[in-house]
């Protein structure tokens, strides 16, 4: 027996005819329009390669045990600050808070805040007196 030959492709679906595809035409230029004239107005390139932007990297760190180079990557602290950190550190001993870093010479309270979201939490030492 001879199946009857259809005029519809495999899929059973039709093209659309030629007022849809009209239509479609116009849709898709019509966003295309649109999307050329938001471009237009907002008048700034969507990636600028030339500047990327500000890489912000978080850290923390333990003012008793971080080496100079730890510490000089700490905001307001250059290396010769890093190095009178450590050798306060290696003459007194470990901070026992963070407040105490103020000791150290050129450390002051503007600096203090500035590298006190950086810094670890210290935690308590033992008493050493008993």
């Amino acid at each position: 027996m001879v199946s009857p030959v259809s005029d519809r492709p495999a899929g059973g679906l039709s093209p659309p005819s030629s007022a849809g595809q009209l239509l479609l035409t116009g849709l898709a230029g019509l966003g295309l329009l649109a999307m050329t004239a938001w471009l237009l107005v907002r008048r700034e390139p969507l990636v600028d390669h030339e500047r990327p932007p500000p890489a912000t990297i978080r850290f923390s760190l333990d003012i008793n045990t971080a080496a100079a180079a730890e510490l000089s990557q700490l905001p307001g602290i250059g290396p010769t600050m890093a190095r009178r950190i450590v050798a306060h550190r290696q003459q007194h001993g470990p901070f026992p808070n963070i407040a105490a870093i103020a000791r150290v010479s050129g450390i002051g309270p503007v600096t203090l805040e500035q590298i006190r979201p950086f810094i670890r939490p210290i935690a308590p030492q033992p008493d050493r007196g008993s």
